[in-house]
């Protein structure tokens, strides 16, 4: 995700909530070979997607089978984070 030019796999216009201005990325959801959200984790470990894009059914009923099985995989554990992006910090949780 260090190229300058993103466009290849991010809508120009969500680099401002997903990239600081030094080209630091928060969590990244990816469908289809493009950056469609983040992600984020609530109190419990819970791994929620916050998107920016609509998503195909099938593209988000694959993104919402990750975030479960990341869930899993933490088990528990709440991620931190150096960097936290505009979206990550609007996200909202359940």
């Amino acid at each position: 995700m260090g190229w300058k030019q993103r466009g290849f796999y991010l809508d120009p216009a969500h680099v401002p909530y997903l990239f600081d201005t030094n080209g630091n990325a928060g969590t990244t959801a990816w469908w289809d070979g493009r950056v469609v959200g983040c992600w984020v984790q609530d109190d419990e470990g819970v791994v929620r997607l916050s998107l920016l894009d609509d998503v195909e059914p099938a593209g988000r009923d694959a993104l919402d089978h990750e975030a479960r099985r990341l869930t899993d995989w933490l088990d528990g554990t709440v991620v931190g984070n150096v960097y936290a992006s505009r979206q990550m910090k609007q996200a909202k949780l359940p």
